[in-house]
C-alpha cells in the first residue's frame, strides 16, 4: 500500500506535469492554486478566491466552461465550471454526447471547507493533467462554494472540533439564515432554487456528491460515506450506489493510500452494552436523500473533523478521485441504471396505481450482522474546570460485535395513486410541485371520478419554530374511498411520469418529510377549523 508521503510526492509531482500542460505563455498563475496551498492549509480559501480559480480555469483550459448559475441575497455569485472532452457550454450539447453528467458541490455548510479545497485542487489537475482521463465517458460539473454568504463570515468559533485548523471558517448557514442542506424538500432558499432550476432540471446529473466534515464522533476512520438512503425512490438507483460504487471506492482508497473510509455513522458506546454504530436519517430535506427520490443517485462524504485541515483535504481528495474513476469507467452501467429506474417508475404507476404501497415514513434498522469498527482511543483526563473528560491517545483499534444501524425500512405506507387531485385555489402548491420538475395540468372539464381522501383527526404542530421559521406539522386520520366531483380549473398531477415518487412524498398527509409537515397546508387547514373539528384534506387520490 501506499503511505500519505508517497501520496504527497505523488502531487508535487503533478503540479509539475500541470506547469508543462500549460501554454509556454503562462507561468501557472497563483490563481489554481487555492488559498490552502498558498498558505501551507493555515487559512481557506474566501469566496473571491473561489471565483477567481474558476474563471481562470475557464479561461486557460480548453477543458473548461465557466459559468454563474444564481446570486446569493449578499449578491455573491453562484459558480460552477463544467469540465468536459471536447468542452460544452449547454445541457444540449452535454446531451448529444451520450455520457453522464456528475455534479460534485462543496461547502454547503460553510464551515466545512474540505470540499472547497479539494474541489479547486482537482478542477485543476483535470484542466492541466494529470487527470484529463477523468473527461473521457462523464462530464463533471463542480461547484466547489455552494454558500459563498456562509463562507466570508469568519469565525474562529465556527468549527471548534476542526483541531484548529484552519483558524478561520465560515459559518453553518446562508446569508438569508437557512441551513442549506434542509431545503430538499421546500427548497426556499435562493441557492436551493437555482440549483434546482440551473442544475437539476437543465443538466440532469445521474450522480450528484455532496462534499461535508463531520462533527466529530471518534471513529477510527479518515472519511465517512452514505448513499441516497432508500425511501419511496427506485431500489436499483440505491443498490448500485450502496452494493457497486461504495464498496470499490472504499477497497481504492485504502490501497492508493492507506488511508481507511467507511460508512458514516455516529458511534455509541456504554458500559456493558453492545457498541452501536447508526447512521444520520432518511429524510429527503437533506439534498443526497432528496435525489434518491428523483430516481438518481448521490453520495454524500464527511471527513473526520478532528483530523488536521491537510489531511482532511487529501482524504476528500482521494475519494473523489476514486469516485470519478468509477464513474469513468462504468459510464454505460450508470447511464443505464437510471434510465431503466425512470422507465420502471412509469410503468409501475402504469399498471399498478391505485394498488402498490410506498413508506411514508420510516425507521432506521441494524445489518443482520454485527461488525467490526475501527475506533480512536480515549482516555480520561480533568480539564481546567475540573470536569472529568475523554481525549484521544493517538492509537486506533477494532471494537468487534458492534451492531450497526444502517438501513431504513416503512413504519407506515401509503397507496401510490394513478393521480393527485386539488383545487385552484392552492396554486402555491402547484407551483411549488414544478419548481422541482414535476409534470403539473389543470383539468379543463368537470369530471367525476373514484378516489380516495384523507380525513384529518388530529392536527399537531411543533412549538418551536426549525429550519428557516418552520413548525413541523403532523396529523392523524384516516382514508375513505368516494365518487367525487373535480371542477374544471383544478390541478391534476398524473403520476404516469419519473418524478412520481417525489410527488408522493410532497403530496402525502403523513409523509415524514412532505409539504403539509413544512406549513404549506396550514393556511388552508387552519381556515377550514382543522385545530377545532375534523376535516379533509384537501389533496384527493385518484384510483
Amino acid at each position: 500500500m501506499k503511505n500519505l508521503l508517497t501520496v504527497g510526492l505523488s502531487i508535487l509531482l503533478n503540479i509539475s506535469v500541470i506547469r508543462q500542460a500549460l501554454p509556454q505563455q503562462y507561468a501557472i498563475p497563483p490563481e489554481l492554486f487555492s488559498r490552502a496551498e498558498r498558505t501551507w492549509y493555515k487559512e481557506t480559501s474566501s469566496s473571491a478566491d473561489v471565483k477567481t480559480f474558476c474563471e481562470t480555469a475557464g479561461r486557460l483550459s480548453r477543458y473548461a466552461h465557466t459559468e454563474v448559475f444564481g446570486r446569493t441575497k449578499e449578491g455573491n455569485d453562484l459558480i460552477m465550471v463544467v469540465l468536459a472532452n471536447p468542452k460544452v457550454t449547454t445541457p444540449a450539447e452535454a446531451a448529444k454526447t451520450g455520457k453522464p453528467v456528475i455534479y460534485i458541490q462543496g461547502n454547503i455548510h460553510a464551515g466545512e471547507v474540505e470540499g472547497k479545497e479539494a474541489s479547486m485542487q482537482l478542477i485543476r489537475e483535470i484542466c492541466f493533467g494529470p487527470k484529463t482521463p477523468l473527461l473521457d465517458n462523464q462530464i463533471l460539473i463542480f461547484c466547489p462554494n455552494f454558500n459563498p454568504d456562509g463562507n466570508d463570515k469568519l469565525s474562529a468559533t465556527s468549527r471548534p472540533s476542526q483541531d484548529g485548523s484552519p483558524a478561520l471558517t465560515g459559518i453553518r448557514t446562508s446569508g438569508e439564515g437557512y441551513d442549506l442542506n434542509r431545503e430538499g424538500i421546500k427548497a426556499e432558499a435562493l441557492e436551493t432554487k437555482a440549483f434546482l432550476q440551473n442544475i437539476i432540471l437543465k443538466w440532469d446529473p445521474a450522480l450528484l456528491i455532496d462534499l461535508h466534515t463531520d462533527n466529530g464522533s471518534w471513529h477510527g476512520y479518515a472519511l465517512n460515506y452514505a448513499p441516497a438512503y432508500l425511501t419511496a425512490g427506485s431500489p436499483a438507483v440505491y443498490n448500485y450506489v450502496n452494493e457497486k460504487i461504495l464498496p470499490s471506492v472504499r477497497a481504492s482508497v485504502l490501497d492508493r493510500s492507506g488511508i481507511p473510509i467507511f460508512s458514516f455513522g455516529y458511534m455509541n458506546q456504554r458500559q456493558g452494552e453492545q457498541t452501536t454504530f447508526s447512521t444520520y436519517s432518511h429524510l429527503p430535506r437533506y439534498i443526497v436523500n432528496y435525489m434518491g427520490l428523483r430516481n438518481r443517485m448521490a453520495i454524500l462524504s464527511e471527513t473526520f473533523s478532528h483530523d488536521r485541515f491537510e489531511k482532511r483535504v487529501m482524504s476528500n481528495y482521494l475519494f473523489l478521485v476514486s469516485v470519478l474513476e468509477y464513474t469513468n469507467n462504468n459510464h454505460r452501467e450508470i447511464t443505464e441504471t437510471v434510465r431503466k429506474a425512470d422507465e420502471e417508475t412509469v410503468r409501475l404507476i402504469s399498471e399498478q396505481g391505485g394498488k402498490i404501497k410506498k413508506g411514508v415514513t420510516y425507521k432506521i434498522e441494524a445489518a443482520p450482522e454485527a461488525i467490526p469498527l475501527l475506533t480512536r482511543e480515549t482516555e480520561e483526563y480533568t480539564d481546567e474546570n475540573g470536569r472529568t473528560r475523554r481525549r484521544p491517545t493517538g492509537r486506533l483499534h477494532w471494537i468487534n460485535d458492534v451492531k450497526h444501524f444502517d438501513h431504513f425500512v416503512p413504519s407506515e405506507e401509503a397507496v401510490v395513486p394513478s393521480a393527485y387531485v386539488f383545487p385552484a385555489e392552492m396554486e402555491s402548491i402547484a407551483l411549488k410541485l414544478k419548481e422541482h420538475g414535476i409534470l403539473v395540468k389543470t383539468t379543463e372539464k368537470r369530471f367525476t371520478a373514484e378516489a380516495e381522501q384523507f380525513i384529518i383527526s388530529e392536527y399537531t404542530r411543533e412549538s418551536r419554530a426549525a429550519y428557516g421559521g418552520h413548525y413541523g406539522v403532523k396529523v392523524t386520520g384516516n382514508f375513505l374511498t368516494k365518487k367525487v366531483t373535480v371542477d374544471r380549473g383544478s390541478y391534476y398531477v398524473d403520476m404516469k411520469q419519473p418524478l412520481a415518487w417525489l410527488a408522493f412524498y410532497m403530496l402525502e398527509p403523513q409523509s415524514d418529510d412532505g409539504l403539509l409537515y413544512w406549513n404549506y397546508f396550514d393556511d388552508y387547514l387552519i381556515k377550514n377549523g382543522v385545530e377545532k373539528r375534523t376535516i379533509p384534506y384537501p389533496v384527493l387520490k385518484v384510483k
